[in-house]
């Protein structure tokens, strides 16, 4: 907690001064994945070439232990994605290190190799979010681009978290093949009694990669989607239901996320090959990558690429941009409302295990 409070210290007083610094580290720790989503940019069909790419590029165990201590004095949490993280063969050895350097971090994974993981050790200090858009095998299958046997072995691996008693959470992209799902709320009642999940987040996909096939729903899908989910927030506890309700009026009222600029400062994104590119990656060229191992916090974040954020507003729908566009304070309802759900949840899980 201390370090915690001496990192909003240090950010409030760069703010104050009129300078950019990070709150949250991202680790992209490797650019392989095994899936095939076509709304993602590691969604490729060539496979054997992007393991190739990675075995070449990706940092080494080393190499990312002594990025994660450089970066943790600097952030309250962590991020730890891909690509797929958990196609790494020391994804244990890496996130060991994340707790013995007092990080906290969240796991973000489509779920496919958790059955490989020491979840009983994950339980003690980490958090798991898994990918799950669907609950249905031909949808999810479809937005996945993986086969069903891969749906029920993710489903499987998500009730193996519950067994574990691993912190989890679901973060679900909406696309024009899943909307009625949410609509309906059959999505909810599925991860509650199925998947024993408890929070759940939404964003909208945005077609941003190329892809054989358009992944974004119209308008009027989003308005009804978005309406469907604060209904259900509204009247349920549980699962419960982080996004932000500004997020989802915007979608009612605009058909995307609103802000004025964008801030991808707070997020200190380290890429696969330990280079931060700044401010994003629809900028990214060699001019604006910098390597962490080779630079200090300070010497990126004085990169005059910085200067885009001020003035850029193209990304439509991206949850994560809009998130950090944010005063913390629009986003604080979320916050309050998930800590009331989780003394809900815990409240009535002790007393049926006393009734019992």
């Amino acid at each position: 907690m201390l370090r915690e409070l001496k990192v909003l210290g240090s950010y409030s007083l760069n703010r104050l001064q009129g300078r950019k610094s990070p709150l949250v580290a991202t680790f992209a720790l490797t650019s392989y994945c095994n899936f095939y989503c076509p709304m993602c940019i590691f969604g490729a069909s060539d496979k054997e070439a992007q393991m190739t790419n990675a075995l070449e590029n990706d940092l080494k165990t080393e190499q990312w232990k002594y990025v994660m201590s450089k970066v943790a004095p600097h952030v309250i949490w962590s991020i730890v994605e891909g690509g797929e993280p958990t196609t790494r063969r020391d994804i244990m050895e890496l996130l060991r290190h994340l707790h013995s350097i007092g990080l906290g971090f969240t796991l973000i994974t489509n779920g496919s190799m958790l059955h490989t993981l020491d979840l009983k050790e994950l339980a003690s200090y980490g958090v798991v979010c898994t990918s799950i858009d669907s609950v249905k095998e031909e949808a999810y299958c479809k937005i996945r681009g993986v086969s069903p046997s891969m749906y029920k072995r993710v489903m499987e691996n998500v009730r193996l978290l519950s067994k574990y008693n691993v912190k989890r959470a679901i973060n679900t992209v909406i696309t024009k093949y899943n909307c009625d799902e949410f609509i309906t709320h059959e999505y909810f009642d599925f991860v509650r009694k199925e998947l024993d999940v408890h929070a759940v987040n939404f964003s909208f996909v945005e077609d941003v990669f190329p892809s054989k096939y358009r992944l974004a729903p119209d308008r009027e899908s989003k308005s009804r989607v978005a309406k469907a989910i604060m209904d259900y927030a509204k009247s349920h506890d549980d699962p419960f239901i982080a996004t932000p309700f500004r997020y989802l009026k915007d979608m009612i009222e605009y058909g995307r996320a609103m802000y004025d600029a964008c801030a991808t400062w707070k997020v200190i994104f380290v890429q696969a090959d330990g280079s931060v590119i700044v401010p994003c990656y629809r900028f990214d060229s060699p001019e604006n990558r910098m390597s962490i191992i080779e630079h200090s916090i300070d010497e990126i974040y004085r990169h005059r690429a910085w200067e885009i954020t001020d003035r850029c507003n193209e990304c439509d729908s991206f949850s994560c941009v809009w998130y950090l566009a944010q005063n913390p304070l629009n986003i604080a309802d979320a916050y309050i409302r998930g800590l009331i759900s989780l003394i809900k949840y815990f409240a009535t899980t002790r007393i049926g295990l006393n009734a019992k």
